[in-house]
């Protein structure tokens, strides 16, 4: 005897992680937000970046340089796949507050190929970070986002400390 029996469908796949499935089924800014971490971060699939993302965006990142709008989105995430083979961003905690979604996760690839101008190291990295989006009608509108880039920098030995 299973603790959910007796419980509709619903509250079981809400039991049993089944909340981004039952999300999904409906546009939410939560939704909107985990598919383009899967669809976007994860997969490097540019050819949704219309669907969930603004023209316009404010893409508020650590990443200097980039192109305005959803060119700048295409560039930084371009440049990650590029440096970083198997690259994977797991959500580690999503709270959603009208339009307002608030993301902590962690960043996870294979330094295999030059980023901000370190060249391929070939080490394994880790790196956390947070994100706040505003979603607005069913797209990303504006993110501003903070990671650790200094941790970063430091498994890539690109950066020394004392």
């Amino acid at each position: 005897m299973s603790i959910l029996d007796g419980w509709s469908e619903t509250e079981r796949r809400s039991m049993s992680g089944g909340v981004a499935e039952a999300e999904s089924a409906r546009k939410t800014p939560k939704s909107v937000i985990r598919r383009f971490s899967e669809e976007v971060v994860n997969k490097g699939n540019f050819d949704v970046l219309a669907e969930l993302v603004h023209e316009d965006v404010k893409f508020n990142s650590t990443v200097a340089g980039a192109a305005p709008g959803i060119d700048g989105v295409r560039e930084i995430f371009s440049a990650l796949h590029k440096g970083f083979s198997n690259a994977a961003c797991a959500i580690e905690e999503l709270v959603a507050e009208g339009e307002t979604v608030a993301e902590r996760f962690t960043f996870t690839g294979t330094h295999s190929g030059e980023f901000h101008g370190v060249r391929a190291t070939g080490k394994r990295v880790s790196m956390s970070g947070m994100a706040m989006f505003r979603v607005v009608d069913g797209k990303i509108a504006a993110r501003w986002g903070l990671e650790d880039q200094l941790g970063l920098l430091r498994q890539l030995g690109a950066l020394r400390l004392g």
